[in-house]
């Protein structure tokens, strides 16, 4: 009867662990598959709800300024539906999209141990990785796959983000002193695998940012001066040597800045030449609609109704778009000026909050800057592979894990197993 009365008592901690593996599958699955990534996404909200602690577990969170201001977002998005002149269903299915959002908040209230955060960055390292073989596998014509090397996960941005996520994981490894020197040389030796791929198969602009940045963000901190001009300097070098060396590097990024530049004379429509034309005429569509913006689901009409007037039929720069390729504009286009300042206040306050560990908080800023950066060119925070990866480790490294009163700390116990210290091998 104990024993079934302890198991009852465990049902909680069971369904919490429940969804938390569940987050990790559906991680793992952002990369390869929309269907795994949805039923693995509601199997971690149904395990949350039935665990019976989701009240208590989002009231700590609430708490929180990260938590606080995306819930001032989301009350902005949501008052934008009230007015605008688009069709319900279209204002809805724009509300739907930064579901990303609420998965950040579910994921900060579940990764509260920090064994799991491991296990997050475990998981997603080795799920990753799968896919980094087969690269290399097709790259050298060992095996083929429809969608090529460069993108075998989905598509090419989703693999160069997720990509450069595991050798920012991997490469965090190595300035943990808690490490064993078997997992340092391990995490080494998969992120230099990794950022190959990158530079050398992976044709994505996104990627390059998110490690580059990531790369600053994750080795300049915390470090002496002296330290810091060297490793500034050895990453400039670096980057000169990726830039000179890789001819896709390369290519990418003179074509971009190419196509940018030659926009009014492009005869077709390239990448970087519709990302020009978006700007500037969403720009234009603020000068009417700064104050409240055009309302939640609103822009692609509004966009719709400016082009139109503005270009001939024939001109391939008079065709619609719902999003203007940045995060930034999109959200100032639809919600006005107040959305925008709430939304860059809550991207402020996740890079201002200490709730979590603090070796944890290094790598979610590094995540952070990169999704940042990369935003100023797609919707990064709620498409839904890259704004689920993005939100799932920013809720699960900041997390915050409660002391366990009368227990050493893993990160101090040089006994622990692997399951209690990070990545430690017997």
């Amino acid at each position: 009867m104990d024993r079934f009365k302890g198991t009852f008592h465990d049902m909680p901690t069971l369904w919490i662990d429940v969804a938390r593996a569940w987050a990790i599958i559906a991680t793992v699955g952002l990369l390869y598959s929309p269907t795994v990534a949805s039923v693995a996404l509601i199997t971690t909200y149904v395990a949350f709800v039935a665990s019976g602690q989701a009240v208590v577990r989002l009231r700590q969170v609430f708490q929180r300024p990260a938590v606080y201001w995306g819930l001032v977002f989301l009350g902005v998005v949501l008052i934008g539906v009230s007015y605008a002149s688009v069709p319900w269903s279209d204002r809805w299915i724009d509300v739907f999209k930064w579901r990303t959002m609420l998965w950040f908040i579910v994921i900060l209230s579940i990764f509260d141990e920090e064994r799991w955060k491991r296990r997050l960055m475990l998981g997603f390292v080795v799920g990753a990785t799968v896919g980094l073989v087969g690269s290399f596998a097709a790259a050298g014509g060992w095996i083929t796959f429809r969608q090529g090397p460069n993108a075998l996960l989905r598509n090419y941005v989703t693999q160069g983000m997720g990509f450069a996520v595991a050798a920012l994981v991997c490469f965090w490894m190595l300035v943990r002193a808690t490490l064993s020197w078997r997992m340092r040389w391990l995490g080494l030796v998969l992120g230099l695998l990794f950022v190959s791929n990158i530079v050398f198969i992976t044709t994505g602009r996104s990627g390059y940012v998110v490690l580059g940045l990531g790369l600053v963000v994750l080795l300049l901190g915390n470090v002496s001066p002296v330290q810091r001009f060297i490793v500034a300097l050895g990453l400039s070098v670096a980057a000169t040597l990726v830039f000179t060396l890789s001819p896709p590097v390369h290519d990418k990024v003179t074509i971009g800045i190419s196509e940018w530049e030659h926009e009014t004379e492009s005869p077709n429509m390239t990448g970087m030449g519709v990302r020009r034309v978006f700007y500037v005429n969403t720009l234009e569509i603020l000068k009417d609609h700064w104050l409240l913006g055009v309302g939640t689901g609103g822009f692609r009409q509004a966009y719709t109704e400016h082009v139109t007037k503005k270009y001939e039929p024939s001109d391939w720069r008079s065709g619609s778009t719902g999003d203007p390729h940045n995060q930034y504009l999109a959200v100032f286009a639809q919600h006005g000026i107040g959305g925008l300042a709430a939304f860059l206040a809550w991207i402020f306050a996740i890079a201002r909050d200490e709730g979590g560990q603090s070796a944890y908080r290094k790598l979610a800023l590094a995540v952070l800057c990169g999704w940042c950066v990369t935003s100023l060119f797609s919707s990064h925070f709620r498409t839904f592979a890259e704004g689920h990866l993005m939100m799932t480790f920013l809720g699960a490294l900041l997390a915050a894990v409660p002391p366990q009163g009368g227990q050493q700390s893993p990160e101090k116990d040089p006994q622990s197993s692997l399951c209690d210290r990070p990545f430690q091998l017997a």
